[in-house]
């Protein structure tokens, strides 16, 4: 499925087209701009949770997942074209149980104009299944009328993505004598949401020296249940990648408000639009991470499900680029 994500500050404006994973789990892409310097980019090299020291010895051994999205044929030779990108930069690649980080692909197109839009994300877990580190991409295929898009991606479109990834893992992978030292650790996932927004309120506590609260409302226009599955998605997502959140207005509480907005289209299909609006204490608007898709008209009249975390997770980190950098 064809989306945008884009978020825009009161100082610059911009968009990257991409795909993400809306219902099928399969993609995202971020482009974040801050309210100061407005400077911005792709999110590569998201989610490290290591500092590295020492260059000597290899990188530390991964694993290949079967990659998401692209027919079978596609997956394994991109697969083969990784091994062997690998193995020319020193990468090994071993079997699951004896990878210290596997790597988990997912593929998906898009139309581009008279050509489409091969975007790819690679998630680097460590053995707990945690995601420590992320790759993003894409490549522009040349178009065919009505030809299928998978139809048209050559071995030098799968090689050059090949190519590019393994040159991100090779530069971001731990080496064998490095010292892994973990960076100051994210509130656990595991812990509920609950404690987070029990807190008590900043407005009746002191607050430390640059600490902040985030405040979640419940998101307004989604139908079905997405008011209630969509608020708590994004609230869990926020709350185990460190921030801090609050049921309160304060001082020092930035407002995350969603709005989804549905549109009808043809043959039996609708937009979904999804706004995450981030303003500071007083009200001000800081930027919005804007998400966009085509479902089948009425499948999120009822449950949600996976598809809440889906698009929660997909716009987490370009929310945090709009917040405050705790200092505390």
């Amino acid at each position: 499925m064809a989306s945008f994500l884009k978020v825009e500050s009161m100082c610059a404006r911009t968009a990257q087209r991409s795909a993400w994973p809306f219902l099928q789990l399969a993609i995202l892409c971020l482009l974040v701009l801050g309210l100061t310097g407005c400077a911005g980019g792709p999110l590569s090299n998201v989610g490290s949770l290591f500092n590295r020291s020492g260059t000597s010895g290899p990188p530390q051994p991964i694993a290949l997942a079967p990659i998401i999205g692209p027919p079978a044929k596609i997956s394994k030779e991109l697969s083969s074209q990784i091994s062997a990108a690998a193995k020319d930069q020193n990468i090994p690649v071993v079997s699951a149980s004896a990878a210290v980080y596997t790597v988990r692909g997912y593929l998906t197109t898009s139309p581009d104009g008279k050509n489409h839009k091969l975007a790819y994300i690679w998630d680097v877990t460590e053995k707990s299944g945690k995601r420590v580190h992320r790759v993003l991409g894409e490549q522009i295929i040349a178009g065919r009328p009505g030809a299928n898009p998978w139809s048209l991606v050559d071995q030098k479109t799968l090689k050059a993505i090949a190519t590019k990834t393994v040159a991100d893992l090779g530069a971001w992978l731990p080496k064998q004598s490095a010292k892994e030292t973990p960076v100051a650790a994210a509130a656990p996932a595991s812990r509920p949401v609950a404690a987070a927004t029990q807190r008590a309120s900043p407005s009746s506590v002191p607050a430390k020296p640059g600490e902040f609260f985030a405040m979640v409302p419940a998101v307004k226009g989604a139908p079905g249940d997405g008011q209630k599955t969509l608020t708590l998605a994004l609230k869990k997502q926020l709350f185990s990648k460190g921030v801090k959140l609050t049921n309160s207005k304060g001082t020092n509480v930035y407002t995350v408000a969603g709005l989804v907005k549905l549109d009808q289209l043809a043959d039996d299909k609708e937009k979904i639009a999804i706004q995450w609006n981030v303003s500071d204490p007083s009200g001000k608007k800081l930027g919005t991470v804007s998400q966009e898709n085509t479902i089948a008209k009425g499948s999120l009249n009822n449950q949600w499900g996976k598809t809440a975390d889906a698009a929660a997770a997909a716009a987490a980190d370009g929310i945090i680029k709009l917040l405050p950098k705790s200092k505390n």
